[in-house]
């Protein structure tokens, strides 16, 4: 831009010394004395085949110097273009190799950050993943050592309730048969003692029994007392039963 600037300064200087030194040559011709036979013709003529011609040359030998750079503008596609003479010289392309080699490697450079981060990245979202996946399965687990702990208790407590119940059971049918066997031998012990027995007849209760055989005096007492060598709960015998009198 500074360049362009000195030769547009340069060729507006030499534009206006030309304007000023043709009019200074227009100025003397007019003020030469005419010529009363020719007229304006040979003023005209020698306006145009000699003063244009010498100004010319005056403004190529004093002012004009030759440029090798030509430089075109358009102002409205705002491009410019450069012809120069010279060719580039080694170091000129040396630093422009230099520099293309700069450029590649800072590519390179910024191609390999871009690819270890994303391989960083990568890694950090597997190793979420594996957490995540690990609490879900040491979740999963606890759940199911809980279900299993609860299983366990739960069965551990129908057995205990199992084997209460059976040992119930066991105890209610060993008395049972104990009280049966007690009843059983009762009699037998009876006789032995030198009791006697009695076959209820049709008709007959406990307390006429106990009159029969005890007296009316005694028949109270007695009837109590057979209630108890016969095991009876109440005063209610049936016929053809057999009873124990003590």
């Amino acid at each position: 831009m500074g360049n362009d600037n000195y030769h547009e300064s340069m060729e507006k200087n030499r534009q206006e010394l030309s304007q000023e030194r043709m009019a200074e040559l227009t100025r003397r011709a007019r003020q030469m004395p005419k010529p009363k036979s020719k007229g304006l013709l040979l003023p005209s003529l020698f306006f145009i085949f000699i003063l244009i011609p010498v100004t010319l040359l005056i403004y190529v030998a004093f002012y004009y110097e030759p440029d090798d750079t030509l430089t075109a503008k358009t102002n409205e596609n705002e491009v410019s273009f450069e012809l120069n003479s010279q060719p580039p010289s080694d170091s000129t392309v040396l630093a422009a190799a230099g520099d293309e080699q700069e450029d590649e490697k800072q590519q390179e450079t910024k191609s390999a950050k871009a690819k270890e981060a994303a391989e960083q990245k990568a890694l950090k979202e597997k190793a979420r993943e594996r957490e995540e996946q690990a609490a879900a399965d040491a979740k999963e687990k606890e759940q199911e050592q809980e279900q299993a702990a609860a299983k366990e208790q739960a069965e551990k407590k129908a057995q205990e309730t199992a084997a209460a119940e059976q040992k119930a059971r066991e105890e209610a049918d060993a008395k049972a048969k104990a009280e049966a066997e007690q009843r059983a031998q009762e009699p037998e012990e009876t006789l032995t003692a030198g009791g006697k027995t009695v076959t209820v007849q049709s008709s007959e209760t406990l307390y006429r029994i106990a009159v029969n055989n005890y007296g009316a005096s005694g028949a109270a007492a007695a009837v109590e007392k057979i209630k108890q060598a016969n095991g009876l709960a109440s005063n209610a015998i049936s016929p053809g039963q057999t009873l124990i009198l003590p």
